[in-house]
């Protein structure tokens, strides 16, 4: 059975976690920020990111690392939202150093089953989306470094962790993968088929990748009673590949399947994991502009993307 139909089964299964509106799921401390973000796109030329900031003294949001969170297919911020900020609240609670996690929306009309990419017939420019104006946006005012920014994903968005962040290290010094998986698994045709379009298969291919994966950090979260052919084993294998280059990973099995249940898990396990270095607080300016605001749209100060390989 297909990734896209057990997980579409999964999906039906629980709607109390994946349908609820952020702003009915979260009933805890923090703050949880809806920004409406442009993209150079025909599916979706504005789509919804949402910010939590945990409870921290207002003075400490902007020295703050920066976690951004692809959710599954199919799935949504939602779904992402309930199942990681409880159990980051609690872990931030006993000490685990706060950031604040950005939730954005990897969906697309044209290719159901993004994979958080660009497609090839420019539907969908979800990875360039995400890696320009995304990060201008929320990070407008003290952009940071790549130490200071990770990607955490869980199952198609496991995926689209690992190959952004392939893509682009020089934006991400840590991967989170959680129920991901390394290799093209085009479901709806979003890369044109193997035989056309042989140059976006290659370039979506993890494996193609390994020459710079040493520069990443990476956790790679996986659930021994995962039910999903395509991803039993995938972390395993991958960390196989992450040894021949000599990357720094750490293998972490936690029970609950694939499911929010194992997400909540490993985020508490990867709130202690993660490694930042100190972001340095903006300086301050005489007169703020508007455009320095966490919700303002992305300005000429975007980081550029690395380029393609």
């Amino acid at each position: 059975m297909r990734r896209g139909v057990i997980l579409l089964a999964f999906a039906v299964a629980l709607p109390a976690i994946s349908q609820v509106p952020p702003t009915h799921a979260v009933t805890f401390k923090g703050s949880l920020v809806e920004l409406k973000v442009k993209s150079a796109e025909k599916d979706f030329p504005i789509r919804n990111v949402w910010v939590w900031t945990p409870p921290v003294p207002a003075s400490q949001v902007n020295t703050l690392p920066v976690v951004y969170m692809l959710h599954g297919w199919p799935g949504s911020p939602n779904g992402m939202i309930a199942g990681t900020v409880a159990p980051l609240t609690a872990a931030f609670a006993k000490g685990a150093q706060p950031f604040i996690a950005v939730f954005p929306d990897g969906n697309a009309l044209t290719h159901a089953d993004s994979e958080w990419a660009d497609s090839y017939d420019g539907a969908a420019k979800i990875e360039t989306w995400l890696t320009t104006n995304v990060i201008a946006t929320v990070e407008a005012g003290n952009i940071r470094s790549r130490d200071d920014r990770a990607l955490l994903g869980f199952s198609m968005g496991g995926y689209g962790a690992g190959i952004i962040g392939l893509h682009h290290p020089n934006l991400f010094g840590q991967v989170i993968t959680l129920a991901g998986y390394f290799v093209v698994d085009d479901l709806t045709n979003a890369f044109g088929g193997i035989t056309s379009h042989q140059s976006k298969e290659s370039y979506q291919t993890p494996s193609n990748y390994l020459k710079v994966a040493s520069q990443i950090r990476w956790f790679l979260g996986d659930s021994p009673e995962d039910y999903t052919p395509l991803i039993r084993g995938a972390a395993e294998a991958w960390a196989a590949k992450l040894k021949t280059v000599k990357a720094k990973y750490t293998l972490h099995p936690a029970a609950g399947g694939h499911s929010y249940v194992f997400v909540g898990s490993e985020v508490t396990a990867v709130a202690s994991w993660l490694k930042w270095g100190v972001v340095t607080p903006p300086t301050p300016t005489p007169s703020p502009s508007p455009s320095t605001s966490a919700i303002s749209l992305p300005t000429n100060s975007q980081p550029t993307p690395s380029p393609t390989a």
